[in-house]
């Protein structure tokens, strides 16, 4: 009797009762069943799991969380996956950009990490990630005592940046499942079920930002400025009006007609989009702290 390959349990059909592994068979091991059957589905089927996945998540806000607490998983590529899928793409092709979000019409908060352009100095970076001047009369002090013009020191603290202020700019996930559990709790008691959902909602959030700035350079070589800031604005608001949906559509499911829900979901969205940009920022200029520390000690 088959055997399971990766659970050792006998298999009664083509699919493991116990894991849901497959059985395997010498013919899908060829480059002719990859090519034909693995790859061409996941990536050129409309229905794949990729193209599914990524479909519900951008345009159904909540539906992936909700489907993952249900128990239908398998027609879904995981949070996780879809996580450091959009980190890993964020990282290596957002151009250089620094969104930002007026608060009070007097703090500027970054509304997701700040992309340092190639070669720029540690001045120039500075000023990309700096609020308040704090940063920048840091930096200045520490010029006076080291040299931080010279080639060593600029490759030096970017990497140090890097090392410490992008990992954790991006770890606003665990933040944002904090705040929702402290806010949804008596809705969603286990913490899992935040945290699904602050997954979901980054990664739309990464992966929007880096279609929305994909643009941008050739926006502004061809003196369209005006278009590439609308772009950017729509983007902004198009992310706010998600994290509302997805947080009345997943919260509040069991009572869709009334128009409270509607309130908490808006509510709970801007002390969100406030909190998440605060954490970013805050996370990045301690980075850049850290980095002149690091170069001029």
């Amino acid at each position: 009797m088959a055997v399971c390959a990766s659970c050792a349990q006998p298999l009664a059909g083509p699919y493991c009762s116990q894991c849901g592994e497959e059985a395997v068979h010498p013919h899908t091991l060829t480059v002719h069943h990859f090519i034909a059957h693995t790859l061409a589905h996941e990536t050129l089927h409309v229905d794949g799991k990729i193209w599914r996945t990524l479909r519900y998540l951008f345009l159904r806000p909540g539906f992936l969380t909700a489907e993952y607490c249900a128990g239908r998983r398998r027609p879904y590529i995981n949070p996780v996956r879809i996580l450091i899928t959009a980190i890993i793409a964020y990282t290596l092709l957002m151009p250089a950009s620094n969104m930002q979000l007026t608060v009070l019409g007097q703090v500027n908060l970054n509304i997701a990490p700040v992309s340092s352009k190639d070669g720029a100095s540690i001045a120039d970076t500075v000023s990309r990630i700096d609020r308040g001047g704090l940063l920048e009369k840091y930096r200045a002090a520490r010029a006076k005592e080291s040299d931080l013009l010279s080639d060593s020191a600029r490759e030096k603290f970017h990497a140090r940046l890097h090392a410490f202020a992008q990992p954790l700019s991006f770890s606003n996930v665990l933040l944002l499942a904090m705040a929702l559990f402290i806010f949804f709790h008596r809705k969603q008691p286990l913490f899992v079920a935040h945290g699904v959902f602050s997954m979901h909602v980054v990664s739309f959030v990464l992966l929007s930002s880096l279609l929305l700035m994909a643009p941008f350079p050739l926006l502004s070589r061809a003196g369209l400025m005006p278009v590439a800031l609308g772009l950017i604005l729509a983007g902004i608001t198009a992310q706010f009006a998600y994290l509302s949906i997805a947080i009345r559509r997943f919260y509040f499911a069991d009572d869709l007609r009334r128009f409270r829900p509607w309130i908490v979901a808006t509510v709970a969205s801007i002390l969100l989009y406030v909190l998440n940009s605060a954490f970013i920022t805050g996370m990045q200029m301690l980075g850049g702290a850290l980095a002149i520390w690091s170069v001029a000690r």
